[in-house]
């Protein structure tokens, strides 16, 4: 996971804003994608929630915000199901298995009560090109 700048990496910051029109931070979190949970609810103060940005025309598509395990997913018939790019376990858990080349997914919302840092994944071989 690397720190940075949104004001020294003017692509990252066209991403972020892509998913989250009215984030103002100054930074964001960057890492290699990796297989992740994404549900997004209300938990403590904090909420994750999740887009995902076609690097070649900055078009956004956010993912669900309420998507809690039980509730949402569990709860309405939807758990146990795989169709090869996210899966939902026995409980509701969302995993996200693949991120194809090309795409960005950004995750922003609340934490403890205030807007998160931004952390953009990347498919691995997107990072030269989004870092120049």
């Amino acid at each position: 996971m690397e720190t940075v700048n949104l004001k020294a990496t003017p692509e990252v910051k066209r991403v972020v804003v892509t998913a989250f029109p009215g984030y103002k931070k100054h930074n964001a979190f960057l890492s290699a994608f990796h297989p992740m949970n994404i549900n997004s609810y209300w938990d403590g103060g904090s909420k994750d929630e999740f887009a995902i940005v076609e690097l070649a025309t900055m078009q956004c598509k956010p993912l669900p915000v309420s998507t809690h395990p039980y509730f949402d997913v569990a709860g309405r018939g939807m758990a146990n199901q795989d169709n090869g790019i996210v899966e939902s376990d026995h409980v509701g858990n969302l995993l996200l298995k693949i991120l194809p080349p090309g795409f960005a997914l950004v995750r922003g919302g609340i934490f403890c009560g205030k807007t998160a840092t931004a952390h953009v994944y990347l498919n691995p071989d997107n990072f030269s090109k989004l870092l120049k």
